[in-house]
């Protein structure tokens, strides 16, 4: 394991020397090592090494009939979380046990006969934006899976027995009810197909009126068509835009049509499902870990979780995913004091500290270091000091600038009076005017544009009288 480590670091360092065509042949033969379990964990890790230029590059991937078949649902694949059925929504831990019972249920000489004509299909060139393989095999496959999902599913809704025995077979509840949704899926399959094309690439950003328009007019047919479960195109849509919130209208405008769930109109559906994804977010920042995100991070987190509860909150969502939202505020409130405010003093001074005259090459390179983390953290506090209030931590950050202010403005007076005293003429004005700009941009970004002027006055003036 350790040599594969090492070739794995390798392989990341040059990762984008390597030419395109070995990048596909690599990657089609670490997907096809997937099918030995001993290389399993192996490829995975060689997969995520590879990940960043797999994006650039785009190479055809190892198709296999579990991928097609998972095609019209990948965009409801979410992580498995404590085990819980999520909203319009399919755990990735529940694709291998459903396969293997829609497999069960399938002709096994049909699908022979299909996995041997996948294997003498070619594949696309590098870089195509689509696979058109998937939608000629997933014709066949789609169909006759639903077809006979379709039975079994009826049988165990209408017989208590059959139910059990289904749930056992697949391991659980919340596979079971996966299955069902994925049956929603593949039964209108055409119709998420023709929608992606609508909406490709993902995420897709501001929804452009003639993409809402296509909205309206495939879900229409789609109920009119007596799909068992149209809303599962929604589920499909809104996993494919960065923004759901702007759905609601889209979908409120829709009325009472059908979404397959008994009692839950479109917009109910939006919003079920906001509520979902929403509390899979704050238990996300439950989970995070400050040392690792970094103080930029934490801000950016604290952002998102504001905006978040105040659309939840707007639209009327909140109430759902309540508990899961106190507990992210908690937990948002002590990563700001550990990895946001906690040494924000001593990684931002550092940034004024002068460069010794010993080493001023590597001073001057140790002192970029400390400016840039120092900058980081500045803005970082800034951007959590627009919201502090939202999450309780409004005294803790305003405390913490004060007393930054007041320890910039300190060392900035400590300044003018070295440079009066004559210890910057052996260096000359531009080194004296390099420290100060650096500490008037730390007082503009922590203390705002006014202090920072008063002490850019006072320094050019002192600076002014530095002997030529």
């Amino acid at each position: 394991m350790s040599d594969l480590t090492a070739e794995l670091r390798d392989i990341e360092r040059k990762l984008f020397e390597i030419p395109d065509e070995k990048v596909a042949q690599l990657t089609l033969l670490i997907e096809r090592s997937r099918a030995v379990v001993l290389s399993a964990a192996m490829a995975d890790a060689a997969l995520g090494t590879l990940r960043p230029r797999l994006v650039k590059t785009r190479p055809p991937r190892h198709l296999t009939l579990q991928r097609i078949f998972c095609h019209p649902f990948e965009d409801l694949l979410v992580l498995p979380e404590d085990g819980d059925k999520q909203f319009g929504r399919i755990s990735r831990a529940s694709v291998a046990p459903c396969w293997d019972f829609v497999l069960s249920c399938l002709d096994q000489a049909a699908v022979k006969e299909l996995e041997a004509s996948l294997r003498a299909s070619s594949p696309p060139a590098i870089g195509a934006s689509a696979d058109p393989r998937i939608a000629k095999f997933g014709a066949t496959l789609w169909n006759i899976a639903a077809r006979r999902l379709r039975e079994e599913i009826d049988r165990a809704n209408n017989e208590p027995p059959h139910r059990e025995a289904l749930i056992a077979k697949l391991g659980g509840e919340t596979p079971f009810l996966d299955l069902v949704d994925m049956l929603g899926a593949l039964e209108i399959a055409g119709a998420l197909e023709k929608l992606r094309d609508e909406l490709s690439p993902k995420p897709v950003g501001k929804l452009l009126p003639e993409q809402i328009e296509a909205i309206r007019e495939d879900y229409t047919a789609l109920c009119l068509s007596g799909a068992a479960m149209p809303g599962m195109m929604i589920a499909v849509v809104l996993a494919r835009t960065s923004d759901p919130f702007q759905l609601l209208p889209v979908f409120d405008a829709l009325g009472d049509q059908p979404t397959g769930i008994e009692g839950v109109k479109p917009g109910q559906f939006v919003r079920r499902m906001i509520s979902g994804d929403s509390r899979r977010f704050f238990k996300s920042i439950g989970r995070a870990n400050a040392e690792k995100l970094g103080d930029s991070n934490i801000a950016a987190m604290v952002d998102d979780f504001v905006r978040m509860i105040g659309r939840l909150k707007a639209d009327g969502i909140a109430d759902g995913p309540q508990p899961e939202m106190e507990a992210a505020e908690a937990r948002l409130r002590e990563m700001v004091k550990t990895g946001v405010l906690a040494g924000a003093d001593t990684k931002i001074m550092a940034a004024l500290d002068a460069p010794r005259r010993d080493d001023p090459s590597a001073a001057q390179e140790a002192l970029f270091e400390a400016k840039l983390q120092a900058e980081n953290r500045a803005f970082a506090l800034q951007k959590v000091a627009k919201v502090a209030n939202e999450i309780g931590a409004e005294k803790e950050v305003a405390s913490a600038l004060k007393t930054l202010t007041q320890q910039i403005e300190q060392g900035g007076a400590a300044l003018i009076a070295d440079i009066k005293s004559g210890k910057f003429n052996g260096l000359g004005k531009d080194a004296a005017k390099q420290q100060l700009y650096g500490a008037v941009r730390m007082l503009e970004l922590v203390g705002g544009a006014q202090a920072a002027s008063r002490l850019m006055k006072d320094g050019l003036t002192a600076i002014d009288k530095l002997p030529a």
